[in-house]
């Protein structure tokens, strides 16, 4: 299938017609339909669908708000509390810029509320940051906005209010039945995929016991001694029993998983995208970079024979230049064998409006970094991919955003979620069960160190019942690359 033509009707102010046009195609395109925008008010009512200040009689219309027009086009930040949820047939999905009036197919402007979240107006307005360069969460749109959790995209339900108004308008007009939900990712027949999830892992390190590891070890230990960290300083000394007692024995690594994780993912008939350093630029790229430059070549050969897609892992310069992103990646490719057709940033340091167009720029594909580090969920409000757009340009950039819907970092860590195993599968499965109930695509991401037994605190486990839940729900699931490429070639995006 590709995607059917649908007369819309932009009767908004012209200055932001690219804007509009650009949210209503990445709203239409899970209905499997793209806009064909008219802005001429004779040809309003044959229209399926329109967009104006007042209604269009016959035509299902969303308000257009003046309020919302003069924020956006005067790049004035969204007031607090701005996203609430109205009552009637779209209660539970929250909106902006109410327009009270009788004839609309929606009580709030729909375009523009979308316009925020898939744009991250929160960071293009909003100047703080936290010490990784990264919008933290509380200064976020969801943070000031209570009626708008991130992890119910909003943005999907905005595709099913669209559903629900364009079904009748579509028979009326003799048109195509819209597709059911998740139909990019079947093949058509019953029981077909209806949602996909891309599994994904980051290679942030590959060699915990080093000089510089055990002095890193020593270190936490003489601080929780100090201040009479119990718990922590148990900890510390059980990681130095395991290595004495269970990696010197085999000459193994808690970092060097690779071979358990290749074996599971081949057990279960799935594959999985890596995303590798291609160099280390800064202190935050890593602890250990020479380590990581001796082995990494091992583990890179392993990915080639498991035939796993690479990716890169962007570092601190990557995230400055397009000249150094357009370097590392070509380093990554001649080193893997295989052309790297994607980038997650290091620590999720990437930015929508300064670093995405340097992707671009770059010549990936995909980029699959915006998420918040300190919740799981949508960061821009939608579980499919989407084009970014460019505010500085007027345009969608060429590059796909793969959500980044779950980060085992996330749940597990102590400066973040710190959920147990249990709570952290919970908190999974909820949010691949909002996935599947709208049928959309995104990646969860589990580190390489991940699956040692001792490291990972139950979070092996969770990953290889995630793996086996989505394939009993007849998931799509492999690589992000594999996930991307099907979303393009139904969807025809990006162009």
């Amino acid at each position: 299938m590709t995607l059917q033509p649908l007369d819309v009707y932009d009767g908004g102010p012209e200055a932001f017609a690219p804007r509009a046009r650009w949210v209503l195609e990445t709203l239409l395109a899970p209905l499997g339909r793209v806009p064909r925008m008219m802005r001429e008010r004779a040809a309003a009512g044959a229209c399926a669908l329109a967009w104006a200040s007042e209604p269009v009689p016959g035509v299902p219309t969303l308000p257009c708000s003046d309020e919302a027009m003069d924020l956006l086009l005067g790049d004035r930040p969204l007031p607090s509390a701005s996203f609430v949820r109205r009552g009637g047939e779209t209660g539970e999905v929250p909106g902006a810029f109410p327009v009270p009036g009788e004839g609309f197919a929606a009580p709030f402007d729909l375009v523009a509320s979308a316009f925020v979240l898939l744009a991250c107006w929160d960071e293009h307005t909003c100047l703080e940051r936290d010490r990784f360069g990264r919008l933290p969460f509380t200064a976020s749109i969801f943070a000031a906005n209570p009626e708008l959790p991130i992890d119910r995209p909003a943005v999907d339900g905005y595709v099913g209010l669209l559903r629900q108004v364009l079904e009748p308008r579509a028979a009326a007009l003799g048109l195509e039945p819209l597709p059911d939900p998740g139909w990019v990712w079947g093949d058509g027949t019953a029981g077909a995929a209806g949602f996909a999830v891309a599994l994904t892992h980051d290679v942030d390190n590959v060699w915990r016991w080093t000089p510089r590891g055990f002095a890193a070890t020593g270190y936490r230990c003489a601080r929780a001694l100090r201040h009479g960290r119990w718990p922590a300083l148990a900890k510390e000394l059980g990681d130095l029993r395991e290595w004495l007692t269970r990696h010197v024995p085999r000459h193994t690594d808690p970092l060097w998983t690779f071979p358990r994780l290749l074996g599971g993912e081949d057990a279960r008939g799935v594959s999985s995208t890596f995303y590798v350093i291609a160099r280390h630029t800064h202190k935050q790229d890593g602890n250990q970079p020479a380590e990581y430059r001796r082995r990494i070549p091992v583990a890179l050969d392993m990915l080639r024979r498991g035939r796993r897609e690479v990716g890169l892992h962007g570092n601190d310069a990557d995230r400055l230049s397009a000249g150094e992103l357009a370097g590392d990646r070509a380093l990554l490719a001649e080193r893997s064998g295989a052309a790297v057709e994607g980038v997650r940033y290091h620590y999720l340091r990437c930015l929508y409006h300064a670093t995405l167009p340097l992707v671009e720029e770059a010549g990936f594909g995909y980029d699959t970094s915006l998420a918040f580090a300190e919740h799981e969920g949508f960061r821009c409000g939608a579980s499919f991919p989407f084009r970014p757009y460019f505010i500085t340009e007027e345009r969608p950039l060429r590059v796909l955003e793969l959500p980044l819907a779950v980060m085992d970092t996330t749940l597990l860590e102590p400066q973040y979620r710190a959920l147990p195993a249990a709570e952290g599968e919970r908190a999974t499965r909820d949010v691949l069960a909002t996935v599947a109930r709208t049928g959309g695509g995104v990646a969860v991401l589990w580190h390489n160190q991940r699956f040692d037994r001792r490291a990972a605190r139950g979070y092996d486990d969770v990953y290889w019942r995630l793996v086996d839940r989505l394939r009993e729900d007849g998931a799509f699931v492999g690589t992000a690359a594999a996930l991307v490429r099907r979303w393009t070639e139904r969807t025809g995006a990006p162009s």
